[in-house]
């Protein structure tokens, strides 16, 4: 979820125009979904797509996937907002008064300081978005544990040998009225 959140964040937000109202109005379409209905819809589509056996090997894979697409755009709105903050600093608005273009002011900003073009959003823009970035990764990490464990409840998540909190309660809730509790 925060390497694609990021990654979309920082280009929609340095770029602008087209790209970003294309990123943020998925993000947007996203939202208003909940994360668990993604996720379910992802799960489904990989148990049609692969074949029975190979969905046991691959169900962790798919689930871990499945909570990351799920969340990125939590990721990509709060860097989108510290990029848009960054790209409107001093030496970028010196660059866009001379006339360069956005491509050709991280160019000049690459070469002024010794880097490659691509490594400057990453070297300079980066660190000044991680504050926020760190919040949201905390919430989150509890967040995906619920995930998880909503999934393996619902029999969709982890293989029934693996251990998890949501697999637990569902044999635990086969028990409730039994009365062997």
């Amino acid at each position: 979820s925060s390497v694609l959140g990021i990654f979309f964040g920082m280009l929609g937000g340095f770029y602008g125009g087209v790209l970003d109202a294309f990123i943020m109005r998925v993000a947007d379409i996203q939202l208003s979904f909940p994360a668990i209905l993604i996720a379910l819809l992802i799960d489904g589509v990989a148990r049609g797509v692969l074949p029975r056996d190979m969905h046991q090997n691959l169900a962790i894979y798919v689930l871990i996937f499945a909570i990351g697409v799920s969340g990125w755009v939590q990721y990509a709105r709060t860097v989108r907002g510290s990029t848009l903050v960054e790209k409107n600093k001093e030496y970028v608005q010196a660059a866009r008064v001379m006339g360069y273009p956005n491509r050709r002011i991280i160019v000049q900003a690459a070469r002024v300081i010794g880097i490659g073009p691509a490594t400057i959003l990453w070297r300079h823009v980066l660190p000044n978005v991680m504050g926020p970035v760190l919040v949201i990764a905390t919430i989150h990490l509890a967040i995906a544990v619920i995930t998880e464990a909503t999934l393996s409840f619902l029999g969709v998540g982890v293989p029934p040998t693996t251990p998890s909190l949501g697999t637990l309660i569902r044999i635990g809730n086969d028990f409730l009225f039994s009365g062997e509790w």
